[in-house]
């Protein structure tokens, strides 16, 4: 420790995320992303095309890796404070933030969770990545499984919306207010 940071120690790591909740955020956010371009493709291509089951297998395996990166995610912030929000929040604009979080921990981890669930119950499972097998656990059970599946696709619109309306609020924080909100989730100083 030199002399300077002893006397007046940088607090700059105290308004930013650690770097591990940083990439996982960052890693989190891309797998989101690709699974809903990925579903979005894949619930286009027919039933019985060749290429039908790569495209599936990909979005369980993908949502299986997210589901572990949640799961990783949820216990790092459970044992590590995030940054508090500047004072020049309004309350309504912390309440709407915490309120969101939490939704977006919610649907993180609902998606993965019943779509992991809705393979257990089909005669396939999951192949992850074309390396192994997980599953299925369960007999085949198609009602059980379509009514799991419409957990998870209802919950995946609710999930992009958050997803808009918390991108929005970033931006809102770069570019109108200008209060370092935006920085909290980048390695940069």
């Amino acid at each position: 420790m030199s002399a300077q940071s002893a006397v007046a120690p940088d607090h700059s790591a105290d308004k930013r995320y650690s770097n591990v909740a940083i990439a996982l955020h960052w890693l989190i956010a891309l797998g989101v992303f690709a699974l809903v371009g990925v579903a979005w493709y894949m619930i286009g291509i027919p039933k019985g095309a060749p290429e039908r089951s790569f495209w599936f297998n990909l979005h369980k395996s993908i949502g299986t890796t997210v589901g572990v990166l949640v799961l990783i995610r949820l216990w790092w912030r459970l044992n590590h404070k995030p940054p508090v929000l500047p004072a020049s929040m309004p309350a309504w604009e912390v309440t709407a933030a915490r309120i969101s979080h939490v939704l977006l921990y919610v649907c993180v981890i609902l998606m993965p969770l019943t779509g992991f669930i809705a393979s257990q119950f089909t005669k396939y499972g999951v192949k992850y990545f074309g390396l192994f097998s997980i599953g299925p656990f369960f007999e085949e059970n198609k009602p059980l499984r379509d009514s799991i599946q419409q957990v998870h696709e209802i919950t995946s619109y609710v999930l992009v919306a958050l997803v808009v309306i918390h991108i929005a609020a970033a931006l809102k924080h770069l570019l109108v207010d200008k209060d370092g909100v935006f920085q909290r989730m980048y390695s940069g100083k």
